[in-house]
């Protein structure tokens, strides 16, 4: 019994520290600036993964368009705002076995004026 025990907080510890591991993968920050409802558009690659994909972790708040078009971030702010946003996009894949995990991740602070 003890030994069951024992072995389910290793594998309890173990899986824990793998979660933290993907938590504190490093961020490339982009910082972008745009006059007012000016179309922004960050293109991470030509092609897109088999399994995974970019997601928008951290949406923004103040926007028309936020989102991932296939392996393209397109940003627009909302009709009259200025000030600044902060979007977070990951890149998630499998090696086919649906565990999916965080490979890359960007952190994009947008300044509207």
């Amino acid at each position: 019994m003890k030994f069951k025990l024992l072995s389910l907080i290793l594998c309890l510890f173990l899986v824990s520290c793998k979660e933290d591991m993907d938590n504190n993968l490093e961020s490339d920050v982009i910082k972008v600036t745009l006059e007012g409802t000016e179309l922004y558009e960050h293109k991470f690659s030509d092609s897109h993964p088999t399994e995974g994909g970019y997601n928008i972790r951290k949406q923004a708040q103040n926007y028309q368009t936020s989102e991932m078009q296939w392996a393209t971030y397109n940003y627009q702010a909302k009709e009259g705002f200025k000030g600044f946003e902060k979007v977070e996009i990951v890149l998630t894949g499998s090696s086919g076995d649906d565990n999916f995990t965080d490979h890359q991740k960007w952190i994009f602070e947008i300044e509207v004026k």
